[in-house]
């Protein structure tokens, strides 16, 4: 009787601890489920933000022509841009996607030819941001340091023994150049040719001078055993497909514009391999405003350096805003060229989903269109601009 009351008892306690372990394991297994479900969800938004993202890129990777009619904005700043006048292309960025991406009045006012989204403009010194990119990429690789002396690589500049490769990114070196080559045959006797006629400023304070520039695309030369234009494309080229032109491609180039110093086109500048053979790592690249946007998202999104590299090489010297191309500040940056014929105005937030590009084939004398690229990125932001 013991042994069958002990046996039912052990069935009870059996069935019990079957029972329980269903349970745990429903509950579990829902837990699982819930944990994976919240998990594919975080997942899933993470690749719908990435396709938007994508979505938002391909039109002004490709170059394409757009204008979301159905978008307000979009709407309001084709208005305002026809209002001002505006020739060259525009492409306008907002909340992350491309709402506008065309051109406005003539490449070639001689052969009826109009601005397009794929029409391409020399960008003057935006390009430094690229040199400065390339000098990020040596620091990466740890060939140069932000603390390297300008005396390792041209000791005969005057006070190069105190300047850093960091002071002539920021401009803060104390150098300036008192004659400009014009005869130089090739990239080295143009920067050489720079090292020989630099003066010291009395001060180190911040002084927009090209120069340091055109040094710094000399130690890139000399550190890589190459032309500054053979490194440059196949970095930005061949690795990021951004189809820049060098001045003599561009000459030849289907989609160049023409550079013209008066609106009403009756001023068109002349070619001019000579002006452009002496901005040496400053200023004589050509590209389209698309390419310059995917430029800049390569370098927001770490693809072209990493994150620490590019926050020192996006950080000014203390009280001051210019870095590596762009003037830096707490919501945006923004960057502007000039050259003869061409000007070029970049805005855009920190995170690069919202942005204004100008790329114009006509600049002016007394006139600007960097004022207006500033309004349009307040009034799609809300940011005011300095």
């Amino acid at each position: 009787m013991k042994r069958m009351q002990h046996q039912t008892i052990s069935a009870k306690f059996w069935r019990r601890g079957l029972l329980v372990t269903l349970v745990l394991s429903i509950v579990g297994g829902a837990s699982f489920v819930a944990v994976r479900s919240t998990a594919d969800a975080r997942v899933s938004k993470a690749l719908a933000t990435r396709a938007k993202l994508n979505d938002g890129l391909k039109a002004a990777r490709l170059d394409q022509n757009v204008f979301l009619k159905q978008d307000q904005t979009a709407v309001q700043v084709d208005q305002q841009l026809k209002a001002a006048g505006y020739i060259g292309t525009a492409l306008i960025v907002h909340h992350n996607q491309v709402i506008l991406q065309q051109g406005y009045g003539y490449a070639d006012h001689a052969k009826q030819q109009h601005n397009n989204a794929q029409s391409l403009y020399q960008i003057a010194s935006l390009q430094k941001s690229f040199t400065a990119t390339l000098i990020m990429q040596q620091v990466q690789a740890g060939k140069l340091s932000l603390d390297t002396l300008l005396s390792k690589y041209y000791p005969n500049v005057p006070g190069s023994n105190q300047v850093t490769i960091r002071q002539m990114m920021t401009m803060t070196s104390g150098l300036a150049e008192y004659i400009m080559g014009n005869k130089a045959k090739t990239e080295q006797d143009n920067v050489a040719f720079d090292a020989a006629h630099v003066r010291l400023l009395n001060s180190k304070a911040w002084a927009y001078q090209a120069v340091n520039y055109r040094l710094l695309a000399g130690i890139l030369m000399q550190v890589n055993g190459q032309s500054y234009d053979t490194l440059f494309n196949h970095v930005f080229n061949q690795q990021y497909h951004l189809n820049i032109a060098d001045y003599s491609h561009f000459l030849t180039n289907a989609h160049r514009t023409i550079g013209y110093q008066k609106a009403d086109y009756s001023a068109p500048t002349y070619d001019n391999p000579g002006l452009f053979a002496r901005e040496t790592g400053t200023g004589n690249m050509a590209m389209t405003t698309g390419k310059l946007y995917t430029y800049y998202r390569l370098l927001i999104d770490h693809q072209i350096t990493d994150k620490k590299c590019l926050q020192a090489m996006w950080t000014p010297e203390s009280g001051e805003s210019y870095s590596a191309g762009l003037y830096h500040h707490a919501s945006y940056n923004d960057g502007h060229g000039v050259i003869t014929g061409y000007e070029p105005t970049v805005v855009f937030t920190q995170n690069g989903q919202d942005a204004v590009i100008l790329l114009s084939n006509v600049l002016e004398k007394g006139h600007s269109w960097e004022p207006l690229a500033k309004t349009l990125f307040t009034e799609i932001t809300a940011i005011k601009t300095s």
